[in-house]
């Protein structure tokens, strides 16, 4: 007869930690700035906890390891399924921050509000808040007031209020792009001084609070039924090890371990109730390219670029435009990176463009016998192809007019398989206006599943713009006085340009029957809706003027 099975390994032993007023599952950027506002709240009468199932990122992410041996270098775990495949994500304290392309963008506070479903006001705070948590590098002030426009691309708004989640420690000064480049691309001394900036590193440094808990998985929640709502009331958060971490009597719970993580513990707890969830992402495609001055060893020989000699892009980054539309669909709000290596001229460059409010979505059903959330793109709707095909047609009348061989439309990134940006949020049903989660008295989304919409910005600062409104939100503050409340205090960015709904419809109703036409009317609707600059003081006059006639 074949030989017994192995004897099981004893159950863990269940451990109850004293009840807590205030829990936040995951410490990436929304987590960790909402645990900050409740800590500096002194909402939750000392008894906070933040629990991260990861460790402290890398020995040196913000010391002494240059950005780019930080990109993807993190400790990832499985968080679901996507299209069939393992979908990875960073397991760290810190988050995604920690290990991606560091790009600061916190989109409009108009933008923000549409988003997450509340005020403008409240969106322009918690966006303050989250920008102050934070030593990142601003783009506006690395390139002047007004830099150069991107060629031939019209009604495009220059994003100067974004930035790098990174800063230069070389004196004299770095060249951005090798964030991200290739070694082989580097520019001598500046690959090396430049350091990863976070929400985490920003607000903790290099370590993590007294109220932190690391390596600590959290798996589901203890829900009772609220006797004069009837509906679920958060009693216990219980981890993977078997830890029950008790919840307080009014106490609050506030899910920050992303959109699909926090999705993930919701059907582990309740999936009778929560089981199928609906995420949002952005799509883009890529087009690498090389200055004709620059060339790289091929077989016996060596291959140059074709781009031009010194390229007049290289230091510009992120521009936003809209495409126009047709009759049946409406315009989508695209954005344009540009990677080179500013200040570099002859560097390597990249051309991102990125769709950033598909109407296609990305479905999560939940899997009970893997544990995981499987996720299956929507394919591309026919109004998200003519957006595709506008966004290329104008991105390539500003590249393809002076580069040649460039091409967006290639058979690795075809119009209809655009691969996605990693920006997933949503998927938490949340109550109107507010950040907690439908049917539920006391569990709040504290990141980017609060999202409901994609909008026209990266997550990351998102995130952390989310934390600080559901941290409020879950302690009864207004966001408004959340910057009474936050550790950090670095220099705010710059204004950011003003979203006018009437400048979008005005270019919604441009004839785009040629590209020339197009292009002339959707200018035309910025200069009308774009803030002017303020106007110049008058000159001095050889006697002095009136006074104003008293009121």
């Amino acid at each position: 007869p074949p030989p017994p099975p192995p004897p099981q390994p004893p159950a863990s032993p269940t451990v109850t930690l004293p009840p807590a007023q205030c829990t936040v599952v995951g410490a990436g950027p929304g987590g960790v700035l909402a645990a900050d506002v409740m800590a500096g709240a002194d909402g939750c009468g000392g008894s906070l906890r933040l629990f991260e199932r990861g460790d402290l990122p890398l020995e040196g992410t913000y010391d002494t390891l240059p950005f780019f041996e930080t990109f993807n270098k993190q400790e990832m775990y499985i968080v679901g399924t996507y299209n069939g495949a393992e979908l990875p994500f960073a397991g760290v304290f810190g988050g995604q921050q920690t290990t991606n392309g560091g790009v600061f963008a916190p989109g409009t506070a108009a933008e923000l509000a549409a988003g997450l479903a509340i005020g403008t006001a409240a969106a322009q705070a918690a966006q303050a808040c989250a920008a102050a948590s934070v030593n990142a590098t601003y783009w506006k002030p690395l390139l002047g007031a007004v830099p150069p426009p991107v060629q031939h691309i019209e009604g495009q708004t220059l994003l100067d209020h974004n930035g790098m989640l990174a800063t230069c420690v070389n004196e004299t000064g770095c060249a951005w792009g090798d964030m991200l480049m290739p070694p082989g691309f580097h520019t001598p001394g500046s690959a090396d001084s430049i350091r990863r900036r976070t929400v985490a590193h920003g607000v903790h440094g290099s370590g993590a609070p007294d109220y932190a808990t690391l390596g600590a998985e959290v798996r589901s929640i203890d829900f009772e039924e609220d006797p004069d709502s009837g509906e679920l009331m958060a009693a216990a958060v219980r981890l993977s090890d078997g830890t029950v971490s008790p919840v307080a009597d009014g106490g609050k719970v506030l899910l920050a371990a992303s959109s699909i993580g926090s999705a993930s513990i919701l059907a582990r707890s309740r999936p009778d109730l929560y089981s199928s969830f609906t995420f949002n992402n952005h799509y883009y495609t890529a087009s690498f390219l090389l200055p004709s001055s620059v060339c790289v060893p091929a077989g016996d020989g060596e291959v140059c670029g074709e781009g031009p000699p010194a390229s007049t892009h290289s230091h510009n980054w992120n521009y936003g435009f809209v495409t126009p539309g047709n009759g049946d669909c409406a315009g989508q709000s695209f954005e344009v990176d540009l990677r080179g290596n500013y200040p570099v001229p002859d560097a390597p460059y990249q051309v991102i463009l990125l769709q950033m409010e598909p109407e296609m979505r990305s479905h999560g059903n939940w899997n009970a016998s893997t544990g995981l959330i499987d996720l299956i793109d929507e394919p591309p709707t026919e109004c998200d192809l003519l957006a595709r095909r506008q966004a290329i047609n104008i991105t390539s009348a500003s590249w393809g007019a002076f580069t040649p061989g460039f091409s967006l439309d290639s058979s690795h990134a075809a119009v209809a398989a655009w691969p996605q940006g990693w920006h997933w949020a949503g998927g938490i049903p949340l109550v109107d206006g507010s950040s907690r989660v439908a049917g539920t008295t006391n569990v709040f989304s504290a990141d980017a599943g609060a999202v409901r919409k994609p909008f026209n910005c990266h997550t990351s600062m998102v995130s952390a713009a989310a934390g600080v409104i559901a941290g409020m939100e879950a302690l009864g503050l207004p966001t408004a006085d959340c910057m009474d409340h936050i550790t950090a205090s670095f220099p705010p960015p710059p204004p950011p340009p003003v979203s006018s709904e009437q400048m979008v419809a005005c270019i919604m109703s441009c004839d785009d029957a040629t590209l020339s036409a197009y292009r002339s009317c959707n200018m035309a609707c910025h200069g009308m809706y774009s803030p002017s600059p303020p106007p110049p003081p008058p000159p001095p006059s050889a006697s002095p003027s009136p006074p104003p006639p008293s009121a």
